[in-house]
């Protein structure tokens, strides 16, 4: 195993920023062949634990995403390694998942280069024939390349670069001629097919062993669906069921999955011996990586803006109706159905009409009722004055107790008509007549008829 460091310029916008990145390969020592690579920003414990994982699972992924041309090597278990004392090497997370998977581990001395030759000529290859050919290298130390902008020449992103070295390390660099000690020119392909068919290949961990110490640890309690990890993936099997009602298991279990692939995860209950098997519940998740389907996922919620508020819309006015329509149902209080039994109407039928009831009068014929008299629409009970429309000349007299204009005073009326004749001076004036005097009108209230036929 061994590590080699680049530099990625990085694009965002017409910002480039200068990250360094570290590419990590584990290589069979025997035929050459590569069995793992990652590039990673920090080579830590867990990009250690993720090359192990590539190295010890089925590679086809990578052949059918990048469109290699040929396969890359199976699967196989790793029986001793050797690594080059980086510090995502030297730990105890690492040591402990090497342990465990029943592997020799080796840590060379520090600024030793004879103790790793080999991992030294690989990466050595891997520069002069991949990232030297490469718009925008820098060389293999400060000054190489004087004159030459590798900034403005070359940007890569992690993703380009990743599925460029796969396929160089998939269908360039097993067939080609090697001359290192014991090869004699042979191709790493045909020495690894003939290890493979004289001598076999280093069997696989056992699936369980390899999740635990290589897969990914969660906590989670059991239930009749089964456990449930990263908030939305379901694993369950008879076995867990089973061994939950035998155990009367109460709290948390701790469940080991494969990032790289969710169909089968590993569960370990405490006061159980063995580990349990389940299996992934969701189908549409079968064969997929954790990123892929948190990817998956995002894509499913993202939306459009403004289809977001359509739908918001729609979704408002559906349930302002449904709150109307429960609004307007008369629903009684605690009633635990949605029917109502003969006892519960009769009771109510007894509340509802006992007493008077009120029945409304009709109209009398040739009158009009109340509430129409000024209402401006035509009707039945409008009656018209007269032929035409026209004015009615005349003023009220507000004045109820005033004289009685139809029989007035006659000493009145003589002083004031100018139309009465003149008489002669011959004739000798009458005397006039003397004046009664006005006796006040009284407001007289009749009682009520004792007999009301007598009116008739």
């Amino acid at each position: 195993m061994g590590q080699f460091s680049v530099t990625i310029l990085a694009a965002a916008g017409s910002v480039l920023s200068d990250n360094q990145q570290h590419i990590i390969i584990l290589y069979d020592l025997a035929s050459r062949m590569p069995l793992a690579w990652i590039i990673t920003e920090n080579p830590n414990a867990e990009a250690t634990l993720a090359l192990l994982r590539m190295a010890t699972r089925d590679k086809t992924r990578e052949q059918r995403r990048y469109g290699c041309l040929n396969e890359p090597a199976r699967g196989c278990g790793i029986l001793y390694l050797r690594n080059d004392n980086g510090t995502g090497l030297r730990n105890s997370t690492v040591i402990g998942s090497l342990m465990g998977i029943d592997t020799i581990n080796t840590t060379t001395r520090t600024y030793r280069p004879e103790d790793r030759s080999p991992d030294e000529r690989v990466f050595g290859t891997l520069e002069s024939r991949f990232f030297k050919l490469m718009p925008g290298y820098t060389g293999r130390r400060p000054g190489e390349l004087p004159g030459y902008d590798a900034i403005r020449n070359g940007v890569v992103d992690v993703e380009t670069l990743y599925g460029m070295l796969t396929r160089y390390l998939v269908d360039e660099y097993p067939f080609e001629r090697h001359y290192g000690v014991g090869k004699g020119g042979r191709r790493p392909w045909d020495v690894y097919q003939e290890i493979n068919r004289t001598r076999g290949q280093v069997e696989l961990p056992d699936p369980n062993t390899r999740r635990i110490h290589l897969g990914w640890e969660v906590e989670a309690t059991p239930s009749d669906e089964g456990v449930r990890v990263f908030g939305g993936i379901w694993f369950n099997s008879d076995e867990l069921q089973i061994i939950r009602d035998q155990q009367f298991f109460e709290g948390k279990v701790k469940v080991f999955v494969d990032p790289d692939n969710l169909n089968i995860a590993t569960v370990l209950m405490p006061g159980y011996r063995d580990p349990i098997e389940v299996h992934l519940q969701m189908t549409v998740f079968a064969d997929m990586t954790i990123g892929e389907v948190l990817q998956l996922m995002a894509e499913y919620r993202r939306e459009d803006p403004e289809t977001s508020e359509i739908y918001h819309d729609r979704l408002m006015q559906a349930k302002i109706r449904r709150f109307d329509e429960i609004s307007t149902i008369g629903v009684e209080h605690d009633l635990p159905r949605n029917y109502t039994t003969i006892e519960e109407c009769k009771a109510m039928a007894k509340a509802v009409f006992a007493g008077a009831r009120v029945i409304r009068s009709e109209t009398l014929p040739g009158t009009t009722a109340p509430d129409a008299i000024t209402n401006p629409a035509p009707g039945g009970a409008v009656f018209a004055l007269g032929d035409e429309p026209s004015v009615i000349e005349g003023s009220l007299n507000p004045d109820p107790f005033e004289d009685d204009e139809v029989n007035p005073d006659p000493g009145t009326i003589e002083d004031a008509s100018p139309d009465q004749p003149e008489t002669s001076p011959d004739t000798p004036p009458s005397s006039p007549k003397p004046r009664n005097p006005s006796v006040p009108k009284e407001v007289v209230k009749l009682a009520r008829p004792a007999n009301l036929k007598e009116l008739k």
